[in-house]
This record gives C-alpha cells, sequence and structure tokens, in this order.
C-alpha cells in the first residue's frame, strides 16, 4: 500500500500561522487602546468646549460667570466630571474635566480676560 500525497498541515506551519496571528492581534490591541484615549481625550474636551459655550450665554444674560453648573444650560457626558472655579466671576472662570475611563488624563480650560498660560477657551489636557 502507498500512502500518496499527505493531507493536512505540519507542526511547524501551523506554529507559524499562529505567531503571524499573535502579532497581528498584539498591533490590532494597541491601536485600540489609542482609539479609546483619543475618544476620551475628545469628549472631554467636547464637554470643555459646551461649558465654555453655556457660561459665555449666562454672562451674556447676567453679567458675570457661575460655577454653579445647575444655572446653565449645560449637562457633560455620563462619564465625565467637569469642576468649575472662579476667584472673580466678573473676570472669568477655571475648569477641569476628568472621565472616569482615563484617570491619569485631566484637561484644563480659562476663559476671561485676565492674562493666562494658555489663550482663554483653549482646552489643555496632561
Amino acid at each position: 500500500m502507498s500512502r500518496g500525497t499527505p493531507r493536512g498541515f505540519t507542526f511547524v506551519e501551523i506554529l507559524v500561522a499562529m505567531v503571524v496571528f499573535s502579532i497581528l492581534t498584539a498591533l490590532a490591541v494597541a491601536r485600540f487602546r489609542a482609539m479609546k484615549e483619543r475618544g476620551y481625550l475628545a469628549e472631554m474636551k467636547t464637554d470643555l468646549g459646551n461649558l465654555r459655550i453655556a457660561e459665555e450665554a449666562y454672562w451674556a444674560d447676567h453679567g458675570q460667570y457661575t460655577i454653579n453648573q445647575a444655572l446653565l444650560d449645560y449637562r457633560t457626558g455620563s462619564r465625565v466630571t467637569v469642576t468649575l472655579t472662579t476667584t472673580d466671576p466678573f473676570a472669568g472662570f477655571d475648569a477641569e474635566a476628568i472621565h472616569v475611563s482615563a484617570p491619569g488624563v485631566i484637561c484644563k480650560m480659562y476663559v476671561g480676560r485676565a492674562a493666562a498660560a494658555t489663550p482663554s477657551g483653549e482646552v489643555k489636557c496632561k
């Protein structure tokens, strides 16, 4: 009896395929994580931008800024916490955003008429 042509894959072929698949998976996971982090930053920046618009509308009506978010027509994303501070409600305010899924990243913004390290209304994340 002759055996004919062998069928199936050898162990080495399967091993090479698994190594290639593992490398591609590792690259995809790293890219996915980076995209998620960019999404968190975008959500925080969007919330701070919306806050700036709401504060400017409040200032147009009342002649001053507020740190009471309940007085503003503004809601943050469900996973973003925004903190408002001001030393002079007639001069401006500082805002800080933290995302639940990105605890080490903080986005900050200053809006007002005083000189600041960043231009008024510009969001900086670190």
